[in-house]
């Protein structure tokens, strides 16, 4: 008895050709397309742009001036196309339906605001950090949000830093606020308080480190906060100020946030970056150097 030969047909065209034939025109190609490794072949040269949707919503965008290999992450709908020359022939191929990894744009924030992105990312929210006077704030928290869906429409309130405070008995520090964000809170570090302000200030809760007292030959800040435990934020931390001292002292942290600089002159040196406190100063009568804001860092 003769046996028949299975056939599956293969469900997925491997590649789609459309033909633009004039140039810097937006076309809409209503063809939907699978996850998958896409080729992007055209001749005739210029720049071309396509941007992927899934309905109404971004996937991603594809644009060079010669062929491109793309990772497209979910099946999408259509997509629009553009190209700088005309009458371009463009080849949409399916060259694999293992997906590449895909590491993503990172965008931070430190300023209150409305956040445009749209899609699935991974958030990440930072706190700000206390006073710095005599000895150093502590930074802000540090909150991994995780997955989250991003609408276009949340609201990110940024916290502020306590202000610098003066080396004096009667300027004691204050705490930085919080950051929020999609429901999240992270809290704001402690800021430095006892005679001279030489207590160095709290960790915000929860992840933060804490302030560093002035004096201390070689002292400069506690242990960095790593931000997150998801490698593909990449590398980085935020960290303290540096205690005064007549040599100086560097803060912790990098890429994310740095503390300032703690020296003997009049002025603590500024934080850059998110959550990380000023430096202190031990001069009398000096003034603890600014921290920076809390943040937001998402991935997408």
């Amino acid at each position: 008895m003769p046996f028949s030969q299975p056939y599956v047909a293969n469900p997925y065209p491997y590649s789609y050709a459309q033909t633009l034939p004039l140039a810097n025109t937006l076309y809409d190609v209503n063809q939907a397309l699978v996850a998958g490794v896409y080729t992007i072949s055209w001749s005739g040269g210029g720049t071309v742009t396509i941007d992927f949707y899934n309905g109404t919503t971004l996937v991603g965008t594809a644009t060079g001036t010669s062929s491109i290999t793309y990772n497209l992450p979910t099946g999408i709908t259509n997509y629009k196309m553009w190209n700088t020359v005309s009458a371009t022939s463009i080849v949409i191929a399916l060259s694999g339906l293992a997906i590449a990894p895909i590491a993503g744009t990172v965008y931070t924030y430190t300023t209150s605001q409305t956040i445009p992105l749209v899609g699935d990312g991974y958030a990440i929210l930072v706190g700000a950090p206390g006073s710095s006077g005599t000895a150093s704030g502590g930074t802000g928290a540090i909150v991994t949000i995780g997955r989250i869906t991003l609408t276009g429409s949340q609201a990110f309130v940024a916290g502020v830093p306590g202000a610098p405070a003066a080396t004096a008995a009667s300027n004691t520090g204050v705490a930085g606020t919080a950051s929020t964000f999609a429901g999240f809170t992270a809290n704001g570090g402690g800021g430095c308080s006892g005679t001279n302000n030489s207590n160095p200030g709290i960790a915000g809760s929860p992840n933060g480190v804490a302030g560093v007292s002035s004096g201390a030959n070689g002292n400069t800040t506690s242990s960095m906060a790593t931000i997150s435990s998801f490698s593909f934020f990449g590398t980085g931390s935020i960290g303290s100020g540096g205690g005064g001292n007549g040599g100086g002292t560097t803060g912790g942290g990098t890429v994310f946030g740095v503390g300032g600089a703690g020296n003997g002159y009049t002025y603590g040196g500024n934080a850059t970056g998110m959550g990380s406190s000023g430096g202190g100063t031990s001069f009398v009568g000096g003034v603890g150097g600014a921290g920076s804001p809390g943040g937001l860092i998402i991935v997408l």
